[in-house]
């Protein structure tokens, strides 16, 4: 008789009661020791509701991964549109992630079909495009909040040309209403007169905020509001909890804590244990690592995961700080038979090692003296080769 394994797991118990409200896409209501910066957004975008049309607002959000700035704007920006339509005033909120939507026609067209939902991929500049979101705004009389999240890899890819575009829209119109405004968010968004000119950036340094990271005290308010909604009551030992953030106030990033509390749990259900104790959250800590973050291996296309494999692999191999493009290669072409995919030319690995540089996933720098001729050296500064290895093949199976 044939075992049923997906009846089995049904069937089993488990420590969680609402296992989705510890994904990253989950914003809850309220968000612990964030007040303050959720009253600094209100009070700069309150005209947007009282006097509508008549000013817009740029605004930067600045601070290292795990700081809540996703969750927030998110927050702030949903607190803005119910406000904005018990006034009967049309709000539209658009949250878009550049690491993503990579390109300024990208941005613009994710823009566009908020409100055409059909609009045709092709056959359009983005000029066009961007100038056809502000006619559908006038028209309709609409108004839009845009947020730009991981603006800092946007900039780094494509240059701050879509900040200009985006700050300057009606500069050629006399008293134009103002039907846009963008929060700009991530790490460190580079703002300085090399790429931007000097109105647009004094425009943006007005307003920045700057997230910093959570204390430990700030990370158990916020795991212990994640345990109370995900999980069944006295499951989630509270040791279990203070060694979390022990773990993760390090780097005060709420979202490494929040993965650590989600894999203790995992845990717990894989032992048919009703308690999840400090050990699964010490277990936790050794399977993870803070730079392995669902959200960007998400958004990488399959090429870019085999030759970040083949980086991994190349590094845990040569036992170096860095290797050559060339070992990059060398180790890249089995993997790509291995994975009966094509190996790309070296023009486009020399670009997807550039996006991963950008994403934080790999390090490159220029080769100095000792080395015949001028190559680029890869490395990894944040994650061990060996468990970024065994990530990628989890992900790639």
């Amino acid at each position: 008789m044939t075992h049923d394994y997906v009846e089995d797991e049904l069937s089993r118990q488990s420590v969680f009661k609402a296992e989705q409200l510890l994904s990253i896409d989950y914003v809850p209501e309220t968000l612990p020791h964030r007040e303050p910066e959720l009253r600094t957004l209100a009070q700069s975008f309150k005209t947007l509701i009282s006097s509508p049309g008549r000013t817009s607002q740029k605004f930067i959000i600045e601070g290292p991964v795990g700081t809540g700035k996703t969750a927030v704007t998110k927050r702030f920006a949903d607190q803005m549109v119910k406000a904005a339509t018990r006034r009967g005033i049309r709000l539209h909120k658009l949250h878009i992630n550049c690491r993503v939507s990579k390109s300024t026609y990208l941005v613009y067209l994710r823009m566009l079909r908020e409100f055409k939902p059909r609009f045709p991929r092709r056959g359009h500049s983005p000029e066009e495009i961007l100038q056809m979101v502000i006619e559908v705004l006038d028209e309709e009389d609409r108004y839009l909040l845009l947020i730009l999240d991981e603006l800092d890899y946007f900039i780094r890819q494509r240059g701050a040309d879509i900040l200009y575009d985006l700050t300057r829209l009606t500069d050629d119109q006399l008293n134009a209403p103002q039907r846009l405004s963008v929060i700009g968010v991530g790490r460190k968004i580079p703002l300085d007169e090399t790429i931007l000119d000097q109105s647009t950036l004094s425009t943006l340094q007005r307003n920045i905020l700057r997230f910093n990271q959570y204390a430990s005290i700030a990370l158990y308010d916020i795991l212990k509001g994640r345990v109370d909604t995900a999980f069944e009551q006295d499951t989630v030992m509270d040791e279990t909890l203070q060694l979390i953030c022990d773990i993760a106030s390090e780097r005060g990033d709420a979202r490494y804590a929040i993965e650590l509390l989600w894999r203790a749990g995992k845990q717990a259900d894989s032992t048919d244990s009703r308690k999840v104790i400090p050990d699964y959250a010490r277990k936790a800590k050794a399977d993870t690592h803070p730079e392995l973050r669902k959200e960007v291996f998400a958004a990488l296309p399959r090429q870019n995961m085999l030759l970040l494999l083949a980086a991994a692999r190349q590094l845990k191999v040569n036992r170096g700080a860095y290797i050559t493009m060339g070992e990059l290669e060398e180790m890249y072409h089995p993997i790509c038979e291995e994975y009966n995919e094509e190996p790309r030319a070296h023009t486009q690995i020399w670009e997807w090692v550039q996006d991963l540089n950008a994403h934080g996933l790999l390090d490159t720098k220029r080769s100095g003296a000792g080395q015949r001729g001028q190559t680029t050296l890869i490395g990894l500064s944040d994650v061990p080769a060996e468990m970024l290895e065994q990530h990628l093949l989890d992900l790639l199976t």
